[in-house]
């Protein structure tokens, strides 16, 4: 089995992670936010080929949470496709 952290797979078979949480506590909405996430990102990326950052990496400021990781905000550069 090979797996590519950083390749979009909507459809990935193997979701060893613990992003929605685990056992009693997980998230009643995972299955909803899966199928937002197949229907969203694919959009996203076809309408905008190009989307990059339009900061550096480095530069992220990080959401203060101990509830969740992320970032304050997340600058992008979006050019459309022609």
């Amino acid at each position: 089995m090979s797996w590519d952290a950083g390749l979009f797979d909507a459809g990935r078979a193997v979701k060893d992670h613990l992003a929605f949480g685990y056992g009693t506590h997980y998230c009643i909405g995972a299955p909803l936010a899966r199928l937002e996430a197949a229907i969203a990102l694919p959009a996203l990326f076809n309408r905008y080929p190009d989307l990059a950052l339009a900061i550096e990496p480095g530069e992220l400021l990080p959401l203060e949470s101990f509830v969740s990781s992320g970032y304050r905000a997340l600058p992008a550069w979006l050019t459309p496709a022609r």
